[in-house]
């Protein structure tokens, strides 16, 4: 969350800035971190840019609990699906993550990552966190 906060102070002392000088403020509508908890796993879904462009997307899967087996991060967008990666078991206090690293200009909408665990060859919908990216 410090990172999410410093990230706010940044763009309204950036709109400041502009406003003393007379100049137009652009907020980085693409920079948003948001996350999801479900049983002992937290789900971060870290996109960053500016406007419709975006640098990077990176999802993180943290472990508060015993060892989870069969986890894997799907990442989406509005066109669907970006990027399956690769199935991985987390030990307790252990984390995972997944990207995808665009720097470039990408259609608005919600990009999204869900974690998946595999519960007896059924996957299980553990954690969905989607960041609106938009001009």
């Amino acid at each position: 969350m410090i990172k999410f906060a410093a990230r706010i102070a940044a763009v309204a002392g950036a709109a400041l800035l502009a406003a003393s000088f007379g100049l137009p403020a652009q907020l980085a509508h693409a920079s948003q971190q948001v996350c999801a908890q479900s049983v002992d796993l937290d789900s971060c879904n870290d996109v960053t840019g500016s406007g419709l462009h975006i640098t990077s997307m990176v999802a993180t899967v943290y472990n508060e609990g015993d060892t989870a087996d069969g986890i894997h991060i799907e990442l989406s967008g509005p066109n669907g699906l970006i990027k399956n990666c690769a199935q991985v078991n987390i030990g307790g206090g252990g984390t995972t993550s997944c990207s995808w690293d665009p720097n470039a200009n990408e259609t608005a909408g919600n990009y999204c990552s869900d974690t998946w665990q595999d519960v007896s060859g059924t996957y299980t919908d553990r954690g969905h966190a989607c960041v609106d990216v938009f001009s």
